[in-house]
C-alpha cells in the first residue's frame, strides 16, 4: 500500500491457478489463466484527503489448434469504491479554476473485453484479425511508436487494452518480419494504418514503420466540442538489445498533424544486480511539449485526451524493484 499525492497506486496481485487441456500430440491446447487485483490510492487536493479503492479481476483464455491457428481473449471487471467523484479542477492550475468550474467525471465500473483476436497462417504468411495489441518497442514509460491506443493518463507503465484491427505478419526469418496492419474508424480513409518491418542483427531487434492515424486538435476551451479529425503522418524505428549485460533500447518518431511537426524519442536501459535487484533509468523527449510551464490550456486538455504524451518536453524516469 502507497499513499500518494496523484492517483498512482502500489497494486498486489493474486494470480490464479492456469486450466490446461490438450492431445497427446500437442496440436490443440486450451489454458485459462487469470489474476485478482487490489488497488488503493489515497489522493490529495485542495479539499484534503480522499480514498479510491478498486478491485479488478482478470480473466484470460488462449487456444491453440492446428495449422498455425490460435485464438487469445481476455474480459475485465473492474469495481471501483471510494471518493470516485474527480473534480477537473484538481488536475488543473489554479489558473484555470474558473474555466473549469463545477465540472466532475465519475470513476465508474467497468466490464470489457480486453483483447480478442484469431490467428491463422495460409501458407507462411500470418493473419490476425479482432481486437489485437499494435504496440511496439522496449520504453518502459512513454513508446513514440504507439500509434493507436494512449497509455492510461494515470497508470503509463500498466498494462494496455488491444484495438480492432486487421493485420498480416510475413516472416522473412526467425526474429525478422514484415507487418501491415489496417484500423477501421470511419472511413477508409480515415482510418488507421501501418507498416512495420522487423530485423534481428549482431544481437539487437531493428524496426521501422511508416503509419498514418487520424487525431482531433486539441481543443482550447473546455466544454468545446472536438475539431475535425486531421491526418497525422508518421515515421520511426526502435531498436532494443544488450551490451555488456545492460539492457539498452531506444525508439523515436517524426510526426506531421495539423501543420505542426515535431519529434518524440525515448532512450533507457536498464541492469540486475546479483541479488536480483533491477535498476531502469529512461528519458523521454517530447517535441510536441515545452520546457517549462505555464502549459497552455489546449496542451491540458490533449494531456487528459490522450493526445498528448507529457505536458514537457523532457522527462526523466527511474525504478528500482527486488524480487522477494
Amino acid at each position: 500500500m502507497r499513499v500518494t499525492g496523484r492517483l498512482f497506486p502500489a497494486g498486489i496481485a493474486l494470480v490464479l491457478s492456469a486450466l490446461r487441456a490438450g492431445t497427446a500430440a500437442g496440436q490443440q491446447e486450451v489454458r485459462l489463466t487469470g489474476y485478482l487485483e487490489h488497488q488503493f490510492a489515497a489522493n490529495h487536493t485542495d479539499s484534503g484527503w480522499s480514498p479510491i479503492d478498486y478491485d479488478r479481476l482478470r480473466v484470460d483464455l488462449n487456444a491453440r489448434a492446428g495449422r498455425g491457428t490460435r485464438l487469445s481473449a481476455s474480459v475485465v471487471y473492474q469495481l471501483y469504491r471510494g471518493d470516485t467523484q474527480v473534480e477537473l479542477q484538481n488536475l488543473l492550475p489554479d489558473e484555470f479554476d474558473a474555466l473549469a468550474g463545477p465540472t466532475t467525471f465519475e470513476l465508474d465500473d467497468e466490464h470489457f473485453v480486453n483483447h480478442a483476436y484469431v490467428a491463422f497462417a495460409p501458407g507462411p504468411l500470418e493473419v490476425i484479425v479482432g481486437k489485437q495489441y499494435l504496440t511496439w518497442g522496449a520504453a518502459w514509460v512513454f513508446n513514440p511508436t504507439e500509434l493507436f491506443r494512449p497509455k492510461r493518463l494515470f497508470e503509463p507503465t500498466y498494462e494496455r487494452e488491444g484495438i480492432g484491427a486487421l493485420a498480416a505478419k510475413v516472416p522473412l526469418g526467425s526474429l525478422s518480419d514484415v507487418l501491415v496492419a489496417f484500423v477501421p474508424d470511419g472511413g477508409f480513409d480515415e482510418s488507421g494504418k501501418v507498416l512495420r518491418a522487423r530485423h534481428h542483427v549482431s544481437g539487437f531487434d531493428i524496426s521501422a514503420l511508416v503509419g498514418e492515424v487520424h487525431e482531433s486538435p486539441a481543443p482550447t476551451q473546455i466544454g468545446v466540442p472536438a475539431l475535425a479529425m486531421e491526418r497525422r503522418f508518421i515515421v520511426g524505428g526502435d531498436v532494443s538489445g544488450e551490451l555488456f549485460g545492460l539492457g539498452i533500447w531506444a525508439e523515436a518518431t517524426w510526426s506531421d498533424h495539423a501543420g505542426s511537426k515535431w519529434v518524440e524519442a525515448t532512450v533507457g536501459g536498464n541492469y540486475t544486480l546479483r541479488d536480483g535487484t533491477l535498476l531502469l533509468l529512461e528519458g523521454f523527449y517530447n517535441g510536441r511539449g515545452a520546457w517549462d510551464d505555464p502549459y497552455p490550456l489546449s496542451q491540458w486538455l490533449g494531456r487528459f485526451s490522450g493526445n498528448y504524451r507529457s505536458l514537457g518536453k523532457g522527462m526523466l524516469y527511474g525504478h528500482a524493484s527486488r524480487p522477494f
